[in-house]
């Protein structure tokens, strides 16, 4: 498979044999595949903390100065100026002799290495050495020399130079060789940890040694390096305006500039640094947990390693990084979670960097081992590899990094093929043509369709990403919905994506802006009846006689329809399907240590699986759901059976059984399922409508992270909801009214709660909001075809009209989600569903 020419270290063979020979390889590459790899390169300007020799050694901090001439002296000790801070025994430090002002010293040359033998103090005037082995050293060095300590500086004076001196020689002989060139790719994992050696590095405080015509110091302020060395806070600004400035400075100098000397076309990017800033980190987080803006990138790209490491952050909600407060969810939980988190990631960086993004993309074993869960079981996998490639800066490949040998190990030809097999779905849609990205606006960390466009000669062509696993309700199989989805998008149309898939491609006019809304599929609740939802029912036994069933327990949706238990019950046997996997879950609260709940067979000995009370979250007192899965035997029999352990005293509300590893949302048995509907909005007026009268109709918890987005919200009765000003006159939610809302910026909402499957709903004489409360789209003749004698006209929010009696039909359906204006001649009632 291709793949590019792989830099030594400068302090090895990088010169103008190793040029010809890059040369030669390149050569043979076809357009577009080009390229030098440079980690080696990249990681030699400083320290990495991995490999010790990928540095030069005279670009560590200086700690003093001799004020003694030493002439080939076999020495045990040095005389120096006072020193700054304490050094343990055995560390390193090097007696800089040669010209540091003249740069570079070689990696090898211009110092004596002597190590610290017994330890010194602050203000210590003298410093014991040994060559490491208890020995003494030949030293001949003169008054004024520095002394340096073994911590990495901010200065990589050398190092930048010597690289930049072999990078020279090895371009002379690539460019005489014909070699051609079209990017450069770093991995530079690295950093520059704040340290004493630094604070008391006399270029510290020297503006002439600093950036942007300041000292270091100055560019740190108002954080101090004491509170980064302590920990005490400044650790990103540390990261982002100083580590992660000094080295994309010097790598850029030493080596894209000395290429793009010869190949100005030539593009560069590394693979550690995403271009955001600090004002953008709470939209796009940094992998594992470090949380920190990387805004100076190398070369002329943004990259960042996008296959969803998140490591850390799979267990967080963002809580003090976002500033609407914390996700309802940890937002790594599921195959959908961590896609729409790359894809927020990567608009942050378009965003950030002018479109100027190349995202690196690694194979699929480390991708699998970084997701939460096995992204290479769903479909997320290949959508997520479409969307970062419709995000990619046009002019510069995807890279995809496929280790083998000396790169790492668990990358196979196989992860090549299927990558590029998707590559070629892409580029069978692009037809050639060079694509411009359109949708680069923030997306919410809660949306459930992901609309990604881009402009072609002609066209517009989009993705459309849907939500099929859902961190809200616990459904964390990978497996997707067996149910095809009805997808509405904002211009009339519905797409249905099938069973398996997660996205499609549509084309539209390229004034269109598109979104998409859908209503997820239930998850059927298999128990037989009502009764397995009443404990105090006859499929519930009590195996204790002292179990003490209690009702009207306060329950999670507001009621008091849940039950404590004090005591062990077991249920009647279910019938299921034989050898077939399902998950049982329930609300419950309380609990205590081994507070346990088990799925057993039919003998209610042998246990399928159990499920636990105790978990740390549910000593808050709060209601939390439990879940477990288990795969019958031959029988397809089983029972629940509860609690058991060291404490029986629980609460539970509604039980539901599923087949498969699904849970929830909430559907009572042998009823229609929960429903579900999300409003998406434009920046401004949106006039809008649900079918779905929310479980908790709270205005504030209907609009949930979407709130900080919404300037008003309007009834036809002119009450208003402001967050800005703090006013709610509307309160709560009705799911049969209508709403004006103005949107300072696009957003989404969902509604979860109960389907207005019939409603009615009775319009004045003159104007009226119309809501439309039925669930899939109606042609508009047939639909308002009962009160066409009364209706003049109807009006949607963008003006279009609908007025029969004069052939106007702008309007050719209603659309679930949308409310209207109707004027009318005398009262109606709509009865819905309309036919």
């Amino acid at each position: 498979m291709n793949k590019a020419f792989n830099l030594p270290q400068p302090k090895s063979r990088l010169d103008a044999s190793k040029g010809q020979e890059a040369a030669e390889f390149l050569l043979n590459k076809p357009e577009g595949q080009r390229w030098l790899l440079a980690v080696q390169v990249g990681n030699f300007i400083v320290h990495d903390g991995w490999v010790p020799s990928r540095e030069n050694p005279n670009d560590r901090t200086v700690a003093t100065t001799l004020t003694e001439d030493i002439s080939d002296e076999s020495r045990t000790s040095i005389v120096v100026e006072a020193m700054p801070y304490d050094l343990q025994t055995g560390h390193e430090i090097l007696i800089q002799t040669g010209d540091w002002t003249n740069p570079p010293l070689w990696h090898d040359e211009g110092y004596i290495k002597v190590y610290v033998d017994g330890g010194v103090s602050e203000g210590d005037t003298t410093i014991p050495i040994d060559d490491g082995n208890g020995n003494p050293v030949t030293i001949t060095a003169s008054t004024g020399d520095r002394v340096l300590s073994d911590f990495q500086s901010l200065w990589l004076t050398h190092a930048r130079e010597q690289t930049k001196a072999a990078m020279q020689d090895f371009m002379t002989g690539f460019v005489n060789a014909g070699g051609k060139v079209e990017g450069i790719a770093f991995d530079t994992e690295t950093s520059i940890p704040a340290t004493k050696g630094i604070k008391h590095d006399p270029r510290w405080d020297d503006p002439s040694m600093g950036v942007d015509g300041v000292s270091w110091k100055e560019k740190l302020a108002p954080v101090t390096i004491d509170e980064v060395i302590n920990d005490n806070g400044g650790g990103r600004k540390w990261s982002a305006e100083i580590s992660h400035r000094a080295i994309p400075g010097a790598i850029n100098e030493a080596v894209v500039d000395v290429i793009q000397e010869d190949f100005p076309g030539a593009s560069a990017s590394d693979y550690h640094d995403s271009g955001i800033t600090e004002s953008e980190i709470h939209n796009a987080p940094n992998s594992d947990g470090r949380m920190k803006p990387l805004p100076h990138i190398v070369g002329t790209h943004a990259t960042w390693p996008l296959y969803s490491s998140i490591r850390t952050l799979v267990k967080q909600s963002l809580e003090g990084i976002r500033p609407e407060g914390p996700l309802p969810y940890s937002y790594g939980n599921s195959a959908w979670a961590t896609l729409r988190y790359q894809v927020k990631f990567v608009r942050t960086m378009v965003r950030e960097n002018d479109g100027n993004v190349q995202p690196w993309i690694p194979y699929e074993g480390l991708t699998d081992s970084f997701f939460n869960v096995d992204t290479r079981e769903t479909k997320y996998w290949e959508e997520h590899l479409i969307q970062m490639a419709l995000h990619t800066d046009p002019n510069v490949p995807l890279l995809f990094w496929n280790a083998r040998d000396g790169g790492g190990t668990g990358g196979s030809d196989e992860d090549d093929l299927h990558f590029n097999s998707v590559l070629q779905e892409v580029n069978t849609q692009l037809d050639g043509q060079m694509p411009t990205l359109v949708t680069s606006e923030n997306i919410t960390w809660t949306t459930d369709a992901i609309t990604t466009a881009v402009d072609l000669p002609g066209k517009r062509l989009w993705r459309v990403t849907v939500r099929r696993v859902d961190p809200w309700d616990e459904r964390e199989s990978n497996t997707p919905d067996d149910s095809p989805i009805n997808v509405s998008l904002s211009n009339g149309d519905t797409v249905t994506v099938p069973t398996g898939e997660v996205g499609f491609w549509y084309e539209t006019d390229k004034n269109t802006t598109l979104s998409a809304s859908f209503t997820h599929p239930p998850a059927d609740n298999l128990l037989p009846s009502d009764d397995w939802i009443d404990l105090t029912s006859g499929v519930w036994t009590k195996q204790d006689p002292d179990t003490e069933i209690t009702t009207g327990v306060d329950d999670p949706d507001g009621g008091n329809s849940a039950f404590n238990v004090n005591g062990l019950l077991v249920s009647d046997v279910l019938q299921l399907e034989p050898n077939t996997w399902y998950a049982v879950s329930f609300w419950g609260r309380g609990g205590g240590t081994n507070a346990k709940w088990w799925i057993t067979k039919e003998d209610n000995s042998d246990t399928y699986s159990r499920g636990f009370f105790n978990n740390d979250a549910w000593s808050d007192g709060n209601w939390h759901r439990t879940r477990a899965q288990f795969r019958t035997d031959g029988t397809g029999k089983a029972r629940l059976k509860f609690p058991l352990g060291g404490v029986k005293n629980v609460d539970v509300y509604r039980f539901m059984l599923n087949r498969g590893k699904l849970a929830g949302p909430y559907e009572a048995p042998e009823e229609s399922a929960s429903s579900a509907q999300t409003l998406v909005l434009q920046k401004g007026g949106n006039l809008v409508s649900t079918a779905v009268q929310p479980s908790d109709p709270d205005l504030e918890t209907v609009f949930g992270d979407a709130t900080s987005a919404l300037a008003q919200v309007e009834t036809e009765n002119g009450q208003v909801f402001d967050p800005d000003t703090g006013t709610n006159e509307i309160g709560t939610w009705d799911g049969s009214a209508a709403y004006k809302i103005y949107a300072e910026a696009p957003t989404s909402f969902a509604v979860e709660g109960t389907a207005l499957d019939s409603a009615s709903v009775s319009l004045n004489e003159g104007w009226n909001w119309l809501p439309y409360l039925d669930s899939t789209r109606v042609a508009i003749d047939p639909a308002l075809q009962p009160i066409q004698n009364e209706l003049i006209m109807v009006k949607d929010e963008t003006g279009r009209v609908y007025r029969p009696s004069q052939g106007t039909t702008q309007i050719d359906s209603l659309e679930p989600g949308a409310a209207y204006k109707i004027l009318l001649e005398n009262p109606v009632t709509l009865v819905y569903p309309l036919q």
